[in-house]
């Protein structure tokens, strides 16, 4: 799916999944936000800017922030927004691939949250980590081992995922930083067809033959770390992010807006969905207006 330049988008602008829920196509990202700033960026994004997609994870640790900016919101908005406006995502932890800890995994994310059930849950990484109790990297002292868990695959956790929706704790579910040979894995074997795979997505790791493979498997892609702001160590910051690209530099000057606003709407007209973070009301709002 691809969108013309000059489509009409508003922050109630949804794609419609292969299962048939919708989604919203601009959401929040909350990976590596500030611990103590997520509450009130959540309710910020759904009370004040239009937001209606949240994403989380269960390794982020801030599902409990989370959970009280969302129910905050709803609270101020006094029957305005309703829970079911809404679309909540979170992850399943590496360590819970077993299928008796994935009810658990989902039962211990929607305390936190406070919600009887998410709108979309993702196997976060194709990858079974030994359950390590305040260990969640599943590591030695030293960090030289990971121990992973034997005699699982990511097939025996797939239908333990198909069995949360029909427990109704989950109304979707999909996958995260999987590729397309991991993907033909579950789909021998799916009962309930993954719908969504959530992996990094940008100008300058554009991802194209896992789009095209997506296309054809009626899997939506969701960017995280759209604007690729994830310096790693030795690297220039200017080096590996297009938000110092000259040509989207000149292209956001040219039509009055953000390099993030234009990177942003690359996304969109990609017909992806896009979850950029900030922990900024200005930055947030911002990333409102792309739309």
């Amino acid at each position: 799916m691809s969108i013309r330049h000059n489509e009409m988008l508003t922050m109630d602008s949804r794609i419609t999944l292969s299962d048939k829920n919708t989604m919203s196509r601009l959401g929040l990202g909350t990976w590596r936000s500030e611990p103590g700033k997520v509450q009130n960026i959540v309710k910020e994004a759904i009370l004040n800017c239009n937001y209606r997609h949240i994403d989380c994870a269960w390794l982020y640790k801030n599902e409990n922030e989370v959970g009280n900016g969302i129910h905050e919101a709803l609270e101020l908005s006094q029957g305005k927004i309703k829970r079911e406006d809404l679309f909540i995502t979170t992850k399943l932890w590496n360590q819970h691939h077993v299928p008796e800890d994935v009810q658990w995994a989902i039962r211990d994310s929607l305390k936190k949250l406070r919600l009887d059930y998410v709108d979309l849950y993702l196997i976060h990484w194709p990858i079974a980590f030994k359950n390590m109790t305040e260990n969640v990297w599943s590591q030695n002292e030293d960090k030289t081992v990971r121990y992973y868990a034997e005699d699982v695959t990511i097939a025996d956790t797939w239908k333990a995922m198909e069995n949360l929706v029909d427990l109704k704790l989950v109304r979707s579910i999909g996958l995260s930083n999987f590729k397309p040979l991991q993907i033909d894995e579950i789909l021998k074997i799916a009962r309930i067809k993954p719908v969504v795979n959530q992996v990094e997505l940008h100008p300058y790791l554009n991802q194209e033959e896992l789009r095209q493979y997506s296309k054809k498997e009626n899997i939506i892609l969701t960017s995280y770390c759209p604007l690729a702001n994830l310096k790693r160590p030795n690297e220039r910051e200017e080096d590996v992010s297009p938000l110092y690209n000259p040509i989207i530099e000149q292209i956001a000057k040219s039509i009055n807006r953000t390099t993030p606003q234009v990177i942003i709407r690359w996304h969109l007209q990609h017909g992806l969905t896009v979850i950029p973070k900030t922990v900024t009301p200005q930055r947030l709002y911002e990333n409102s207006q792309t739309i």
